[in-house]
């Protein structure tokens, strides 16, 4: 699980889908849940187009027992004029070596303020394109 956000910071794509079950679900809400493979690889192909920088620093990760990881952390996501950092709780089932579920949960009105606070930013940057 480690290695599989080790490689979200990298920005490396291919280690996350190396590192993801075929059948991987990832809830993601209010932006974006997959159930398969196919609709993962386009939710993060999508993400990774726009983010310069992921930075995951844990507060606490432990296993709880049969595959299932929990994570306390904050997520740093900067790219195209956005910088956010969001408090997330995650949790991730893992069989085998590969993620097979993926859920995190977060505030949706403190990742709102987060982007307003950007608009600036992202707006010059779209008028510099």
């Amino acid at each position: 699980m480690q290695a599989f956000l080790g490689a979200l910071e990298e920005l490396d794509f291919d280690k996350v889908l190396a590192l993801s079950a075929p059948d991987i679900r990832w809830v993601n809400a209010p932006f974006t849940t997959s159930s398969n493979i196919d609709q993962f690889a386009k939710a993060v192909r999508g993400m990774l187009k726009m983010v310069t920088r992921f930075e995951v620093q844990y507060r606490d990760i432990h296993e709880r027992g049969e595959g299932v990881v929990y994570t306390d952390r904050i997520d740093i996501i900067e790219g195209g004029g956005l910088k956010m950092k969001i408090d997330v709780k995650g949790e991730f089932k893992v069989k085998d070596g590969l993620v097979t579920e993926w859920v995190d949960r977060f505030s949706w009105p403190k990742t709102i303020g987060d982007i307003v606070k950007s608009l600036p930013r992202i707006i010059a940057f779209r008028l510099r394109k």
